[in-house]
């Protein structure tokens, strides 16, 4: 039997929705920028799941610490795979998540933030795998 490389990780994403159809899309730092496979400052909320973690509760854990925001409740929206330029095979969820009207609290790792819908000019300037999840989580 083969063994299983140790090159794998698992991600949880979040798109955090409020009434209106807009979708929360967080600005990186340029420092963060820097250790990340994607060459865009935007992002969603989300992040790795570590070992031994339940995926929810890594996404829980993560919505809280990048947004300050907390939920409870997910729905998983769909999947998909990457191969990062490290050569770490990346698993993505992405969940929805109905946003309640808390404070916005950046983490260390965002400078800014917008909310965003499948109109709004700013959504086509974003990488293709943030258009995706956006009309994945609006439909």
């Amino acid at each position: 039997m083969m063994k299983m490389e140790k090159n794998i990780a698992v991600a949880a994403k979040c798109a955090l929705v409020k009434d209106d159809n807009q979708v929360l899309i967080l600005e990186k730092t340029p420092e963060e920028m820097k250790g990340d496979a994607s060459k865009s400052s935007y992002d969603l909320p989300g992040g790795r799941v570590k070992y031994g973690e339940e995926i929810e509760a890594a996404l829980k854990r993560e919505l809280e610490e990048e947004t300050g925001v907390f939920c409870d409740q997910f729905e998983l929206k769909t999947a998909w795979s990457v191969m990062r330029p490290d050569g770490v095979q990346l698993h993505i969820l992405l969940y929805k998540a109905h946003y309640n009207n808390q404070t916005i609290r950046l983490s260390p790792e965002h400078d800014g933030y917008q909310w965003v819908g499948l109109g709004d000019d700013l959504i086509s300037t974003m990488p293709s795998w943030i258009t995706r999840a956006v009309a994945k989580a609006l439909t």
